[in-house]
């Protein structure tokens, strides 16, 4: 089968490589598309942890079932999977917290992913979609499943207010999924204008780009008017400290993007004195069948967020674009031939 191998930063190539062994009670799946999100572009830059080199990336893939024990799914099955493989046995997994594992295994980057023709996981990862779901949008199911999650630990309720930092990907996932929960988006920023109009069209009630934007909004919004909550999804350290300023006090800031080896500075006095909360959040949860539905019940414009399909042959320029967009892509997908 063929299959993008990262050989190290920023080298992929696409090669013919044997086809995935099935340990007892795993699946086969033929792969439709792969979504390339901002861990992959990460890992693409050797700027990750817990992988090694060479590497098959991609975690956010739908397909179909070739092969499959018995039980939840069958071959002909539309599916999309959790990307995680933990002991299920430690404090962490029992609190359904997979991604704390001590021995934890993420398919994409310790184990071969979706940027291929075929993927093999444990049958229990698989979650079965409808038989008329569109798989180019089912490969946000994961991003969604992430969101989600994230909304739980940030304990997000109908009818507060949300502002959304970081309108990639995950940004606008997260957006629409805190519409979905009953929650108000008063504000989406990001520096690239085109994701900050998409954001916009999305229903956030303001849709900003640069700072001096931002900091006029406080001050027209004042405290009262500040937001509940504070998703922020970019991991940058400019993004995490306009989140403390802008969340209303007693209010919560969620992070939910990350960079590795990034590092922000933040006056300690800042948490104790406006009654602030901060959580971190990372990985699906165990929300992938809730995302899965929503996405096949078309909840989420999807069509938004995935703004350009490559094939499979040309993962490498699929993985340049995602890393280095341009104004008008937000999330890159890569069609293999199961589509």
């Amino acid at each position: 089968m063929r299959a993008a191998v990262l050989n190290g930063p920023r080298d992929i190539t696409v090669t013919e490589v044997p086809g995935p062994r099935l340990p007892e009670g795993w699946a086969l799946v033929r792969v439709a598309y792969n979504s390339i999100c901002g861990s992959d572009v990460s890992l693409y830059n050797n700027a990750w942890h817990g992988t090694a080199f060479p590497a098959v990336p991609g975690h956010e893939w739908s397909g179909v079932v070739e092969q499959a024990p018995p039980g939840q799914v069958a071959p002909g099955d539309r599916v999309v999977a959790d990307l995680t493989l933990s002991c299920g046995q430690c404090r962490w997994c029992r609190r359904s917290q997979p991604v704390m594992c001590p021995g934890l295994r993420e398919f994409g980057f310790t184990d071969p992913g979706g940027c291929a023709d075929y993927v093999a996981v444990p049958a229990a990862n698989l979650v079965r979609l409808p038989p008329d779901t569109d798989l180019l949008a089912a490969t946000q199911a994961e991003p969604l499943a992430v969101s989600l999650h994230a909304l739980s630990r940030v304990r997000l309720a109908p009818g507060e207010t949300v502002a959304v930092l970081g309108c990639g990907g995950i940004g606008l996932t997260l957006l629409q999924a805190a519409q979905v929960a009953g929650a108000q988006v008063v504000l989406a920023v990001d520096p690239l204008p085109g994701r900050a109009k998409t954001a916009g069209l999305l229903g956030a009630g303001a849709a900003l780009s640069t700072p001096e934007e931002v900091a006029g909004w406080i001050a027209d919004a004042g405290p009262d008017g500040l937001p509940d909550v504070v998703l922020e999804a970019s991991g940058e350290p400019e993004a995490i400290r306009a989140a403390t300023e802008l969340v209303v006090p007693g209010g919560r800031v969620a992070l939910v993007g990350y960079r590795v080896g990034r590092q922000v500075e933040l006056e300690s006095a800042r948490w104790p004195l406006k009654l602030m909360e901060t959580v971190g959040t990372m990985g699906p949860g165990r929300f992938m069948g809730a995302a899965a539905a929503l996405v096949a019940r078309g909840a989420l414009r999807t069509d938004l967020v995935v703004t350009d399909v490559l094939d499979l042959t040309a993962a490498d320029e699929a993985f340049r674009l995602a890393d280095a967009p341009g104004t008008d892509t937000i999330r890159v997908a890569v069609r293999a031939d199961g589509a």
